[in-house]
């Protein structure tokens, strides 16, 4: 019965780490869409492109489109730190306020991704593409940032749900 008990400690961590892992994965989901302002055209980026940089080769030319982001990646990747921090940790109070932290600050940047692809561009790209498409937050970090703020329930109430799957 008390190993039980003690196996049952580490089904939270475990839930918000698999809750972060998911959420990482979300950046190889379009992250941020482009629509034509006249509706023709429409054509997606990465969270990993927008994080990582993306260049656009072809006829021996290679043209740099998205630089490197820590922005967006620190999106993506925050949630997955404190799923792993909160696996890793026992339930404590400054593991608690780091993990959700962690998880909240991951899904505000998420939510928040279109606003930082104005830093990835490259500013022969950010003229262009801001004047004449319109921007929205596609699939990736949408499904990311509901993750992040699951996990973020999961780590705040932590203990409690240990408490509860032990009895």
């Amino acid at each position: 019965m008390a190993k039980k008990k003690k196996l049952m400690l580490f089904v939270p961590g475990a839930i918000a780490c698999i809750l972060g892992i998911a959420a990482f994965c979300m950046m190889f989901l379009d992250a941020v869409t482009y629509a034509g302002k006249a509706g023709l055209t429409e054509f997606s980026y990465t969270g990993a492109q927008l994080a990582f940089g993306d260049k656009l080769e072809g006829g021996g030319y290679e043209i740099e489109t998205l630089k490197f982001n820590i922005m967006t990646l620190l999106a993506f990747a925050l949630p997955l730190i404190g799923g792993v921090l909160a696996l890793i940790f026992k339930n404590g109070l400054i593991t608690k306020i780091v993990t959700t932290a962690c998880f909240v600050v991951g899904a505000v940047f998420l939510f928040s991704t279109t606003g930082f692809t104005a830093i990835s561009l490259g500013e022969e790209a950010k003229d262009g593409i801001l004047l004449l498409y319109k921007e929205e937050l596609a699939v990736g970090p949408i499904i990311a940032g509901i993750l992040a703020i699951i996990g973020a329930a999961v780590c705040f109430f932590k203990g409690t749900i240990a408490k509860a799957l032990s009895r």
